[in-house]
């Protein structure tokens, strides 16, 4: 796993792939916006980030498509390229769970290569990892994330000309 110690690396980072994450959505004929901690001035964010706060964990983007709702977090350092697996933060996953029986809306973590799981998935599928400074983390399979495409569609033709 790349190791990013830095408040500003790690969000630099974080804001890249989440453009990335809601330009590829958009060539799906999603509709995008920036959503939970994107959407705060970066001074909250950082607050929030040390605060313990729970909102830490809201998803990072929402989409719509043909009357279709979905909610994303974006994770791109979460993938470790030594063992070829995925690490969510169980508080994260714990987060997700409640926000979809909350508000009914799906959560989908996208990560780095863009393979896709939901929490019900991360928490299914993945081992307890070690405690670590920054809590524990369920250690998913990289084998079992989803192709992008399987999950929100292929590149729409109409705006590949766009």
């Amino acid at each position: 796993m790349q190791v990013m110690h830095g408040w500003n690396e790690r969000l630099a980072a974080g804001v890249a792939h989440e453009a990335r994450v809601a330009h590829a959505l958009n060539d799906r004929g999603w509709e995008v916006a920036s959503w939970g901690q994107g959407v705060l001035p970066p001074g909250i964010q950082e607050a929030l980030s040390r605060s313990g706060s729970k909102w830490r964990h809201f998803p990072d983007l929402v989409a719509a498509r043909e009357g279709d709702i979905i909610t994303v977090d974006a994770k791109d350092r979460l993938r470790s390229t030594q063992s070829g697996r995925y690490a969510v933060s169980r508080d994260c996953v714990s987060f997700g769970l409640q926000f979809i029986a909350a508000f009914g809306m799906p959560v989908f973590y996208v990560f780095g290569n863009l393979n896709v799981l939901s929490p019900v998935e991360v928490q299914a599928y993945g081992s307890l990892g070690p405690r670590i400074r920054g809590g524990a983390y369920f250690l998913v399979p990289e084998r079992l994330g989803h192709h992008f495409d399987d999950v929100f569609g292929v590149v729409s033709h109409h705006n590949e000309a766009a």
